[in-house]
């Protein structure tokens, strides 16, 4: 399931513009965001620009982490969700990532990237984290959805805050599958 959820989503973002009409079976007809690279960065220890990238669509934000702070969650990245979430869904968050400036084979963490609520006291609703290296790499969290959000309650949130790094942000996708899923 994995390898063919990250070709399908390879594929289908080659296409991030709609076409006419959803074909049976496409993928993104289970996406309950806007697939893009649409991040808020926030944190008084960052720097953040767009950055023309040589990932699926040309485009990224690139984010500086310049200082740390107490907690992972002082700098990070999010991502809006437009439509609502049930308790027990399977929910995929796939984004594409790289940390440019590493050397060698080094990674950098990404200490939380999941679903979470949008407002205080932003309760997690799918937790994972990721490794980012030098290279373009789709990344996947996927879980169960612990509670029910309202459309556009919830967010994918990435703390960012664990060391200082450059990151870079592609396209993200984020995908209901419901309960059989």
């Amino acid at each position: 399931m994995k390898g063919l959820l990250f070709a399908a989503l390879g594929v289908t973002a080659l296409a991030l513009v709609p076409t006419g009409s959803a074909q049976t079976g496409d993928i993104l007809q289970k996406a309950i965001n806007t697939p893009g690279v649409a991040y808020s960065v926030y944190g008084a220890g960052q720097a953040n620009k767009p950055v023309k990238a040589d990932v699926v669509g040309g485009r990224a934000i690139q984010v500086v982490v310049t200082a740390t702070g107490g907690n992972v969650w002082d700098v990070g990245a999010s991502s809006p969700i437009a439509k609502p979430i049930a308790k027990g869904d399977r929910i995929v968050v796939a984004f594409w990532a790289r940390a440019p400036k590493l050397a060698g084979d080094a990674t950098a963490a990404i200490p939380f990237a999941g679903v979470a609520m949008a407002a205080a006291p932003y309760t997690p609703i799918v937790t994972g984290s990721a490794v980012v290296g030098r290279e373009w790499k789709l990344q996947q969290v996927t879980g169960v959805a612990a509670s029910d959000a309202a459309a556009g309650a919830a967010m994918v949130s990435l703390h960012l805050g664990g060391a200082k790094a450059v990151f870079e942000f592609g396209p993200i996708f984020v995908l209901d599958l419901g309960k059989s899923g």
